[in-house]
């Protein structure tokens, strides 16, 4: 995430493009910790062995990181074709009217947003994310895989929210609140499930 933040503060990305890909590391970031970690923990709770645990997780982050990326570029290009109708609009009025004073906000051509950063961060983000709880599921023994990848998950969210609300006038204390329930919640869900599938399976 401190690569991705050095990255966006550089005169290569104007303000509401920093803006967009500060989103999409965000939002990357937090959806590979919460995924992987529903995905391993599932696959813990239905008892499998060490070496699928790895394979689920690292097939769960390349496909994660993937889907966030096309989504994101999907998503974003859709905005700048909007942005560009706009600024073409805009373009005729001025041209029309002799004035552009129709549109109280206008576009302007630095604003356009690019897809290709906000995929490119969404995805290296998702990937950052998601060797948090497979590194930690990884290289715990047996019966502290549970409990460490819970943790370093809850911790990693924490971090993530304190990144991503640090300038927001909100207390950052909430958005870690919520970042975490939404992890812990996700992760009971799979385990739960997992558990279950597993008692059926050993049945």
């Amino acid at each position: 995430m401190l690569e991705i933040h050095k990255l966006i503060t550089t005169k290569k990305f104007h303000f509401w493009d920093s803006l967009n890909v500060t989103r999409a590391g965000i939002l990357g970031a937090n959806d590979g910790i919460i995924s992987v970690s529903g995905i391993v923990l599932g696959a813990a709770a239905a008892n499998l062995n060490s070496y699928t645990l790895f394979i689920s997780g690292v097939s769960g982050m390349l496909a994660g990181a993937c889907s966030m990326a096309g989504g994101e570029f999907i998503s974003v290009s859709a905005q700048k074709e909007v942005q560009l109708n706009r600024l073409s609009l805009q373009a005729e009025a001025s041209t029309v009217y002799k004035t552009s004073s129709l549109y109280k906000t206008k576009i302007r051509e630095v604003d356009i947003l690019n897809p290709i950063h906000a995929a490119t961060a969404s995805f290296f983000s998702f990937l950052c994310g998601a060797l948090i709880p497979l590194l930690a599921i990884s290289l715990s023994s047996s019966q502290w895989r549970v409990v460490n990848t819970a943790l370093a998950m809850m911790a990693a969210l924490s971090i993530n929210a304190i990144i991503g609300y640090r300038k927001a006038e909100t207390p950052v204390y909430k958005a870690v609140l919520r970042n975490v329930a939404v992890g812990v919640f996700t992760t009971l869900v799979t385990y739960l499930i997992g558990t279950l599938l597993g008692v059926a399976v050993s049945a």
